[in-house]
């Protein structure tokens, strides 16, 4: 059992990587006009004292894990640091980086930026002995694809590598090399745009692939894959969700989009104690504190008042596959048939932690206390089974119909399978594999 200090340590070394390789932090390169005139105009002002940067910091607050945004200001720089190096009373600073401010009508340009830095290599990919490689743009397969598709924060990358760690277990991609003509990954943006825009781009980017399909998509990805089934006639024989939102999940709500990145951010920790791979973890962590630099100035994190919907429904891929009873995304999605109705399958789980253990704590308190402790919605994140990041019942409705349960590869209440290891169980692999005839 690793010491909560190890798990700590470990911890802050996948944030200075996330922020390293992602390139979230910024230097001060201040010009006159970019200080605001009403600072200029104050006695005793220095520009030395304004560098224009915001600061964002993960703190901890009686062992839950926060984040709290300070927009630039013209302190002194001795009150300014610190200020960053202690953003709230009662609290222990864990990380911070600093970076300059994305005004509110630039979000959805941050958006597209931090897309770019999670999945450089948008589009078609296709695999090779293990290995991805861009897609010619004219790229037509006549005969039998399988097709990947990866979920929020994520690429296309993670398929690879998740498969690969269980490769002595059942060396799934090898399988599906003797079976299929293609193995195509379809590489998407998920934060600046909704699914069914994903969706759209995927029709044109198969529009030469006229074989037939099987599919495999992971989280929001089976929000994608199913909005391209609800307006495109294509020859799909097999869809295999797994985690999928399809009737959405509540983590993405507007009302709980701080609750949500606070909480994502104690996963992450508690994903370093049980030795995640730094493949899995750097990404999320990257892609969490990238949204929260974004939207953190707008939705005022580490406040305790609340927001309205509207104030917080400015992250579209998340809005999308938001779990309320209004997503007219979802409303369209699911009230009508789709056009292409092939073999669903699905893969769920609850996720329940042995709160024992000292990195789990967080998870039992969060859930029990979301107002004392979160401080953000007025109810929990989550009102019933979860695997993390997805509601369990969300994960196997289609059109307000389950998917049978012979259909099903459910893990049901676990301490073990949780949203970002479906692919490394051995029965998820084995589901699979005899899913798709492999």
């Amino acid at each position: 059992m690793r010491s909560e200090k190890e798990v700590e340590t470990s911890f802050v070394k996948s944030l200075d990587q996330a922020v390293a390789e992602y390139g979230l932090s910024d230097e001060a390169d201040i010009g006159k006009d970019d200080i605001p005139l009403s600072m200029r105009r104050r006695r005793g002002y220095d520009p030395k004292d304004y560098d224009g940067l915001a600061t964002l910091s993960l703190v901890r607050i009686d062992g839950i894990l926060r984040w709290d945004y300070q927009p630039p200001d013209m302190s002194s720089r001795v009150a300014r640091r610190a200020r960053r190096g202690n953003p709230m009373i009662g609290s222990d600073v864990i990380h911070s980086f600093s970076f300059k401010e994305t005004p509110p009508n630039e979000v959805i340009s941050g958006l597209e930026a931090l897309d770019r830095k999670l999945t450089p290599d948008q589009g078609l990919r296709v695999i090779k002995n293990k290995t991805l490689q861009k897609a010619d743009e004219k790229l037509s397969v006549q005969g039998r694809t399988l097709l990947l598709v990866h979920g929020t924060f994520s690429n296309s990358d993670m398929y690879i590598k998740e498969f690969g760690a269980i490769a002595a277990q059942n060396d799934l991609l090898a399988r599906a090399q003797k079976k299929y003509d293609a193995i195509l990954a379809f590489d998407h943006p998920t934060l600046s745009v909704s699914p069914w825009i994903n969706a759209l781009d995927l029709e044109l980017a198969l529009a030469n692939v006229t074989g037939p399909i099987d599919v495999i998509c992971h989280s929001r990805g089976g929000l994608v894959v199913a909005w391209w089934l609800r307006n495109s006639r294509r020859n799909v024989e097999n869809v295999v969700f797994v985690g999928s939102p399809l009737m959405g999940t509540s983590l993405a709500s507007p009302a709980h989009l701080r609750a949500a990145l606070d909480m994502l951010a104690n996963v992450i920790k508690a994903f370093e104690a049980i030795s995640v791979a730094a493949s899995t973890v750097v990404p999320l962590a990257a892609g969490v504190a990238g949204l929260a630099k974004i939207v953190g100035g707008i939705v005022d994190l580490g406040a305790n008042t609340p927001l309205v919907d509207a104030a917080v429904a400015i992250v579209p891929g998340l809005v999308g596959q938001s779990r309320v009873g209004n997503n007219a995304e979802l409303i369209r999605l699911t009230r009508a048939p789709w056009i292409s109705t092939p073999t669903f399958y699905a893969v769920k789980s609850n996720f329940e932690p042995v709160t024992t253990e000292p990195w789990w704590q967080f998870w039992k308190r969060i859930r029990k206390l979301p107002t004392q402790i979160v401080n953000r919605a007025a109810d929990t994140i989550f009102d019933g089974d979860n695997d993390l990041v997805v509601d369990t019942g969300s994960m196997d409705q289609i059109c307000n119909a389950a998917i049978p349960p012979v259909r099903t590869c459910d893990f049901r209440k676990s301490p073990d399978v949780h949203h970002c290891n479906y692919f490394r169980q051995k029965q998820t692999v084995d589901f699979l594999t005899t899913s798709l005839k492999m």
